[in-house]
């Protein structure tokens, strides 16, 4: 009996440490980054950015180039899992992908026994660039805007039913209580920096409620994670458009298009938002012979 009771003491200390265990946060560093074209200037360069930025989970758009997907190619050298959703979006991860949601906008990823995340991961319309045309840059034959209501209409005309659909599949894995990401390359600015004070700034032409990162906002109570890192979005613009310095006969139009957006509850804080790009201030980690067009956010989180 005296050893029988040992032996149960026993497993209840082992059980405890276990549990013990499983709760300490783990840390989840997620980035959202436009390859440009499957890998822009060099795909090994491309690569170096997935491994030196030291993402676990990475939104990719534009995945597919050089007759092939680059970034399921790099995932597939580095050991790591994809989902391809279509040419240009792509997730990769270091964890492996168990699920998929239910119109196959984003996945589940395991992290261990007990800790799932789900990511939906997006390359928005490129045309209309509403920025562009609200500044008098012709762009892809699509009108010149001059008010804000203009804007909002045709950004939601344009993005509107991707993010509708999106959203639909991210409040049905909501009920699952897991921590969720949005990546994506949205090709629109956000409500959050195109405010009254920062056109005041002469930051932005004017300000814009833009709907697509609102929706994800309002609808599905998601934040932005730059934006909630860096609240005063004069002094921190975070561009991620364009880390390619305009030729001398062009205008072009700087700005913060690509997002790593979150929601949780009590499981999920968020730590630092970093830009990865050039050698250049608007580079929070500066890669040399940095290879896309678009700057990369790397979003670091604990997981409770």
């Amino acid at each position: 009996m005296k050893n029988t009771f040992k032996l149960l003491l026993i497993t209840v200390v082992l059980l405890s440490l276990n549990a013990c265990k499983q709760a300490e946060p783990t840390t989840l560093k997620v980035m959202s980054f436009n390859i440009w074209m499957g890998g822009g200037k060099s795909i090994q360069e491309t690569a170096n950015v997935f491994v030196t930025s030291g993402a676990d989970i990475i939104g990719i758009q534009e995945a597919w180039g050089h007759e092939k997907d680059v970034a399921i190619h790099i995932a597939d050298s580095l050991g790591w899992h994809s989902y391809n959703r279509s040419r240009s979006e792509v997730i990769i991860s270091r964890y492996p992908i168990i699920d998929t949601s239910a119109s196959k906008n984003g996945v589940k990823i395991k992290i261990d026994d007990k800790r799932f995340v789900w990511i939906f991961n997006h390359h928005l319309m490129y045309c209309p660039y509403e920025p562009y045309q609200l500044n008098g840059i012709e762009y892809c034959g699509a009108p010149l805007l001059t008010t804000s209501e203009e804007a909002v209409a045709s950004a939601t005309a344009s993005r509107g039913e991707a993010v509708h659909t999106s959203i639909n599949d991210i409040l049905q894995v909501q009920k699952e209580g897991y921590p969720i990401f949005v990546t994506g390359d949205f090709n629109e600015p956000s409500f959050l920096d195109w405010t009254d004070k920062a056109a005041e700034a002469g930051l932005h032409k004017m300000a814009v409620l833009w709907p697509s990162a609102k929706a994800f906002h309002d609808k599905a109570g998601f934040n932005d994670s730059y934006r909630t890192k860096y609240p005063e979005e004069v002094k921190y613009p975070g561009y991620t458009w364009t880390s390619i310095p305009p030729a001398s006969n062009q205008q072009e139009i700087m700005d913060r298009i690509d997002f790593v957006l979150f929601w949780g509850n009590k499981n999920i804080e968020l730590t630092d938002s970093q830009i990865i790009g050039e050698e250049s201030p608007n580079s929070d980690i500066r890669i040399k012979n940095y290879p896309s067009d678009h700057r990369a956010v790397l979003s670091t989180f604990l997981l409770k």
